[in-house]
């Protein structure tokens, strides 16, 4: 019955749907950054230990987060040298 509800909401609230879609479109995002960040092997987790598997997606999200940390660093740097500017 939630689910219907929800549904039901979600098909006549365009506002819900542009929160839902707008929400959906960033995780989205993250997720192929994720996969473009992906190396070795092509990116495919040939190891069949679980524990080895979860360090490699662990390692992957903390790559991917290194990267989006050091873009908004060299982006914060750029808008301060532009503000030293004028």
């Amino acid at each position: 019955m939630i689910r219907i509800i929800q549904l039901l909401r979600y098909l006549t609230d365009p506002q819900m749907r542009r929160r839902v879609t707008a929400a959906t479109n960033k995780a989205e995002a993250c997720n192929g950054f994720s996969e473009w960040v992906r190396f070795g092997n092509r990116g495919v987790i040939t190891d069949n230990d679980p524990v080895e598997q979860e360090k490699a997606v662990k390692f992957n999200a903390l790559l991917s987060n290194c990267l989006i940390f050091h873009n908004t660093l060299d982006i914060a740097q750029a808008v301060r040298e532009l503000q030293a500017e004028g």
